[in-house]
């Protein structure tokens, strides 16, 4: 492989590079993974809201129905490291997660319940009619199956 110095232009590459807009050999134009942005989420308290426990099939059945399978994978992974204290790489879906109201953004911290809330009415619409009717069926299956 060839490089072009500095100042010059390469004609006989198809197409001809300036070697001014080209990055310097071996220089890395990716961030690594390590230095990538992390975020450390906190549980809020349990007793602030009531909800679903995350292992519970309601919330992978119909949280993904109405907002997305990356959108509920992102939730599942905050609520997780919360409850390990870890960190974890930034959320492709962190500003969807706290337009639903899924997680608060408060004092430079995520805030995340360990608990997940059933969809409110402007979730269900989302949904077909029979997935609605089935939603009713399973709210109250796994209300009365929440840990205590």
């Amino acid at each position: 492989m060839r490089y072009a110095a500095p100042g010059t232009v390469r004609l006989d590459d198809s197409p001809p590079v300036a070697a001014d807009i080209a990055p310097s050999p071996g220089v890395a134009c990716r961030i690594p993974a390590q230095q990538q942005y992390r975020i450390a989420p906190r549980l809020l308290p349990s007793e602030l809201r009531g909800g679903i426990d995350p292992s519970h099939p309601y919330v992978r059945t119909y949280w993904t129905a109405a907002l997305g399978p990356g959108v509920v994978a992102d939730l599942l992974r905050l609520i997780a490291a919360a409850r390990r204290g870890e960190t974890i790489p930034h959320p492709p879906f962190l500003p969807v997660l706290c337009r639903e109201g899924l997680i608060h953004y408060a004092n430079r911290s995520v805030w995340v319940c360990g608990t997940v809330p059933p969809l409110d009415s402007r979730h269900l619409v989302r949904l077909s009619p029979t997935m609605r009717k089935r939603h009713r069926r399973d709210l109250s299956a796994a209300r009365t199956s929440a840990p205590a």
